[in-house]
């Protein structure tokens, strides 16, 4: 992490003079076109990290600003960024494209160089964590994007095709209840279910297994011995922390006999892809991500590195579980290559796609279709949990599957992993926000339009005020009388 500039404050501050700048100079902000009705807030976005800083802002410059944003975590905490990213920099290259809407001061690289330096940026490969949320935050200030923090999805439920959707929260305040026409879930990684621990470790006493992505307590680990089920670059950023924190050792079981050494996501991060992915068939989305699955991406090399520069860490291949058990106060852990005892065990195994599980999408999940709906038996049968992911349209809305036609279902929009199949990376991934924020804000803009038609051709017929045209010649200014000069008294 390098260090802020002296006068990093005064350069912040000419830097959002400079965003303001050219906001004006690129005609976004028009004229405010969308007001809610009876109450009925036209768009609520949940979750104010960076998907719905960037939703909200490119919403606005559309003249859409009757928005709302709702947050889990307190104001500065949004995103994973203080849980479970605990990986030191970004896995994206720092040179990825940024939505910026026209204003390219508020792009992630003139916020680094203004407050670091251009140096500093040359110096780096890829964005620091801590840098990526104070990024995140001077962002979501100079969008002008107030987020209601501390407030949580207790149920979302709908009406009729047309009727508004509900958001039930609850927040410091307690609970109250939000009418909308349109909510986005902006809800990172999770937001289609939630962490996958495997039936094998469910059983396990309390508190001796852990998600990668829980609260972790990691003082308390000191002097244990640890066992982590996955290989990605999350297994080793937790196995680092976990050895940063004093950890007697840490062995990291990967089923695979090597680490891959291919990333497929390096290749998907062309505009052609990003912005025409939704142009696939069906069958060849579902081609797409089963390969993908498959052939899997290397853990980044910094969290590699930072993992084995302990003498207590190790890397086991070709070493999947077969049998985890319990015996007094250890974990024994049966692979093929031999019986390993542990005090407690972390499960990086990612997250499972299950809508029932989230509170906004319980109510719902029952009607809408997933992609093993739309897959022949065998197909769905080659990845069921490729197959468990909702089946989305073209503006990232679910689909009922008993009225796929007229279904207020239609309105939630799924800005979160759960687009993965049926829109590719375009929702919480940095590569695909440029993409999804585009695609997603013009679509949301469009259906708005839709629905205020009949009620914008009213007002566009009834429009009378006068611009004040003037009949003739154009007015002469009067011609200033010189004024004598006065001489000087000296």
């Amino acid at each position: 992490m390098p260090t802020p500039l002296p006068d990093a404050a005064a350069r912040l501050a000419a830097l959002e003079r400079e965003a303001a700048h050219q906001s004006a100079l690129s005609a976004g902000d028009g004229r405010s076109w969308v007001r809610s009705r009876d109450g009925v807030r036209p768009i609520v976005i949940v979750g104010a990290g960076q998907a719905g800083l960037v939703l909200a802002r490119g919403l606005r410059r559309r003249g859409i600003d009757d928005v709302v944003v709702v947050d889990a975590a307190p104001a500065d905490a949004a995103g994973p960024w203080t849980t479970y990213a605990r990986m030191h920099t970004l896995r994206t290259p720092k040179d990825i494209a940024w939505p910026t809407w026209g204003t390219p001061a508020v792009s992630p690289r003139a916020w680094f160089e203004a407050v670091f330096g251009g140096e500093a940026w040359d110096a780096i490969e890829y964005f620091p964590t801590t840098a990526w949320q104070g990024f995140l935050q001077w962002y979501r200030d100079v969008s002008a994007v107030t987020a209601v923090p501390s407030t949580r999805v207790r149920s979302l439920t709908t009406g009729g095709a047309d009727d508004p959707l509900s958001l039930h929260l609850e927040g410091p305040d307690g609970a109250w209840t939000l009418p909308a026409r349109h909510v986005v879930l902006a809800t990172g990684i999770e937001g289609a279910g939630g962490a996958h621990v495997p039936a094998s470790l469910r059983a396990l006493p309390a508190g001796r297994v852990l998600h990668t992505h829980d609260d972790i307590d990691f003082d308390a680990l000191a002097g244990l011995r640890i066992g982590i089920l996955g290989a990605g670059t999350g297994a080793f950023d937790n196995a680092a922390t976990a050895l940063e924190h004093g950890a007697a050792s840490v062995d990291v079981h990967m089923r695979r006999a090597a680490m891959p050494q291919v990333s497929p996501y390096r290749w998907m991060e062309f505009a052609g892809l990003i912005e025409n992915y939704g142009s696939f068939t069906d069958a060849q989305k579902w081609a797409f991500n089963v390969h993908l699955s498959a052939v899997d991406q290397p853990a980044t090399q910094n969290a590699l590195w930072r993992a084995h520069a302990f003498d207590a860490f190790r890397f086991l291949t070709s070493s999947p579980w077969e049998r985890v058990e319990s015996e007094g106060d250890e974990i024994v852990v049966t692979t093929p290559h031999g019986v390993h005892r542990y005090d407690v065990v972390l499960a990086a195994t990612g997250i499972a796609a299950d809508l029932a599980r989230r509170p906004e999408l319980a109510g719902v999940a029952a009607d809408a279709t997933l992609w093993s709906d739309r897959l022949p038996p065998e197909a769905a049968a080659q990845n069921p949990g490729l197959a468990a992911f909702p089946y989305l349209d073209d503006d990232f809305g679910l689909v009922s599957r008993t009225a796929p036609e007229a279904s207020a279902l239609s309105r939630i929009h799924m800005f979160n992993h759960g687009a993965r199949i049926s829109q590719g990376m375009l929702s919480h991934q940095i590569p695909g926000l440029v993409g999804g924020a585009t695609k997603l804000a013009a679509a949301l803009s469009r259906r708005l339009f839709l629905r205020d038609a009949d009620a914008l051709l009213a007002e566009y017929l009834a429009y009378d005020v006068p611009v004040g045209v003037h009949i003739g010649r154009r007015p002469q200014r009067p011609v200033p009388t010189p004024q004598p000069e006065v001489a000087s008294v000296g």
